[in-house]
């Protein structure tokens, strides 16, 4: 019973993570050509916040989920390389997420997407794509049961790294097209 209780926060708490980072894009992206003003740069401190206490109830959930499987299975639990990788993409997820929001927001706040030097967009567009293709990989491998003591921890981060690397790609592809919207005039360092 502790195990499914344990399991189930822990896809509670990936469904409300995913979900706000989700809408957050998307309100992003639609606010694309506007500056963050107060109310918008509130909606990001809230889906901050949100995501935040998200992530740490997922490393206490997984925490907890990895000590009861040592527990019951012994070290032979240890052993899941799945396990590893998912650990490495969540630490990666939240070393992102750090840096989205101490390096990439500010500079929304200065310009709108369209009118940052490109050097800026495309720290924004890397930055978020790490951040959707982390989560949307994370979620993955939470489901990812066949994956359990059978694919090696450097195939599945490989199919990581090149879900990341599409991810990137096209948001590189769409930073360069809403620059070349937004104009290459700005006044904003980036």
């Amino acid at each position: 019973m502790l195990k499914m209780l344990l399991v189930y926060g822990h896809l509670l708490a990936t469904c409300i993570a995913l979900g706000r980072v989700l809408q957050a894009d998307q309100k992003l992206w639609s606010w694309r050509k506007e500056i963050l003003d107060q109310v918008r740069r509130e909606y990001l401190e809230e889906t901050q916040k949100i995501v935040t206490l998200a992530l740490l109830a997922l490393w206490g959930s997984g925490l907890l989920l990895v000590l009861q499987g040592y527990l019951n299975e012994g070290a032979a639990y240890l052993l899941n390389q799945k396990l590893w990788a998912k650990v490495t993409v969540v630490t990666l997820l939240t070393l992102n997420g750090a840096l989205l929001h101490r390096v990439g927001f500010p500079l929304l706040q200065k310009a709108p997407f369209v009118l940052l030097r490109s050097s800026g967009r495309t720290r924004l567009a890397l930055l978020g794509a790490l951040s959707m293709s982390g989560w949307l990989f994370a979620a993955f491998l939470g489901v990812a049961r066949a994956w359990n003591h059978v694919l090696p921890y450097l195939y599945v981060m490989g199919a990581f790294a090149m879900f990341s690397l599409l991810a990137c790609s096209v948001a590189l592809a769409v930073a360069s097209m809403a620059g070349s919207v937004g104009g290459e005039e700005p006044s904003v360092s980036g």
